[in-house]
């Protein structure tokens, strides 16, 4: 039997500093992940594949998007004035993977030769995907940035969450401002905040490839 305790430990301490975050600087009050009184039934597409840890992220915590019409519900997730993801509900799962697994005309794609069928993209930032490996223990997250191939940028779902939670609390710390009004670059002390705790959670080049994801320079 999987044990969440990890998991949920990590998402309920993102989510803590997503709403100590949000109280003082956030953007968007309407579109957040929270977690459920109670764990859920899922209904999802049969052909979306989830993985224990997916099954449990989505069963225990709601993507909440309270302005959401017409397009594909997702929570926010904001790191100060830089970065910006967006986790997609689980009823939209299947319409996150077009582009990716399933190509070709909206109204009647064709799944793709080169996307393997295990790799279901959970999020976006800057329209590049944030995938979850589901085949694999612990559910690693993986990340392509500009079309690329995807990289690992953390070896479990339980470690992606602690990242979040390590960056959300340094960006507190600037008051939000973590990028240089001049340049629109991400600011140096942002990324010498974040670089020691973010080197010991993931390693580097885990580190390496997530910075490159969220266009962070150190």
């Amino acid at each position: 039997m999987t044990d969440f305790s990890k998991l949920h430990t990590s998402i309920l301490s993102f989510i803590q500093q997503q709403d100590l975050y949000n109280q003082s600087y956030g953007l968007f009050d309407d579109s957040f992940i929270r977690a459920y009184s109670e764990p859920i039934q899922l209904e999802i597409d049969d052909r979306i594949p989830l993985s224990p840890e997916l099954h449990y992220l989505y069963s225990h915590f709601e993507m909440v998007d309270e302005k959401a019409a017409g397009s594909i519900k997702s929570a926010a997730v904001l790191i100060g004035n830089g970065i910006l993801l967006n986790f997609a509900a689980p009823e939209y799962l299947y319409r996150q993977q077009l582009g990716y697994r399933w190509i070709g005309a909206s109204d009647s794609p064709e799944e793709s030769t080169n996307w393997p069928s295990h790799h279901v993209v959970i999020a976006n930032y800057n329209d590049d995907p944030l995938i979850v490996d589901t085949s694999r223990a612990d559910s690693p997250v993986y990340a392509a940035f500009e079309g690329n191939d995807p990289e690992l940028v953390a070896s479990s779902l339980a470690n992606f969450f602690a990242a979040l939670v390590i960056m959300i609390e340094a960006a507190a710390v600037l008051q939000g401002e973590i990028t240089d009004e001049e340049t629109d670059e991400i600011k140096t002390e942002y990324t010498e905040m974040i670089e020691p705790q973010l080197l010991e959670l993931l390693g580097e080049q885990q580190m390496n490839d997530l910075f490159v994801y969220l266009g962070l320079n150190w």
